[in-house]
């Protein structure tokens, strides 16, 4: 976007400075049609590169748009794991239900959507370094989680612990959507999230 812009602002220039400048009043006098063709030219080629610049921008836009949406409901998809966590897991293991017969007949399994994330070309293009550090941070010690809330060989005990763990970490998935979020709604500078996501990154490294 930025080239682009810088071009039709350099041609502008050239095209002002070929009119107004007296260097070239004896060519425009004897030249006239072949004058007015070249700023005619000039006058095109800056339409286009300002609409390209302007495309480029509202492109950019509707794909941070559709990124939030993404991040949206990605949170939904993770509040509904939260819930089915807590109601499904660990209540009853707190009430003596055996954790691992509940697992045994619904598995454990990461939020819908969240996974996909990182394969998503919007994540990649969109998404701040910082927040995709913390995302990766989330997303292999979620799926260790699992992994390990479904293995057979943990005792009952161990995996409500695991998915005590498992319930904190989605809630650190959350923040960090909801900062992408702020920031893509231009809510939160890019500096105040990075801010943000330091301190949320160092909290999930405290938390292994």
């Amino acid at each position: 976007m930025m080239i682009y812009s810088i071009i039709a602002f350099f041609l502008i220039a050239i095209t002002l400075f070929l009119i107004n400048s007296s260097l070239f009043d004896k060519f425009r006098g004897k030249n006239q049609r072949t004058f007015e063709f070249f700023i005619s030219l000039i006058s095109t080629f800056i339409g286009f590169f300002i609409a390209v610049s302007l495309n480029t921008v509202l492109g950019e836009v509707n794909q941070k748009k559709n990124l939030v949406k993404i991040l949206t409901a990605t949170n939904l998809a993770i509040e509904n794991s939260e819930m089915k966590t807590k109601g499904m897991y660990i209540l009853p293991a707190k009430k003596g239900t055996d954790i691992s017969e509940i697992i045994t007949y619904a598995p454990v399994e990461l939020p819908k959507l969240y996974s996909n994330l990182e394969s998503n070309a919007l994540i990649s293009d969109y998404f701040s370094s910082n927040a995709f550090q913390a995302y990766i941070l989330c997303s292999d010690n979620m799926d260790t989680f699992v992994k390990n809330a479904n293995a057979a060989n943990q005792t009952s005990e161990r995996k409500v612990l695991i998915m005590e763990k498992y319930l904190k970490y989605l809630g650190f998935a959350k923040q960090v959507n909801n900062l992408e979020i702020q920031r893509l709604n231009d809510q939160m500078s890019e500096k105040e999230e990075e801010i943000e996501l330091k301190k949320l990154t160092q909290q999930i490294i405290n938390d292994k």
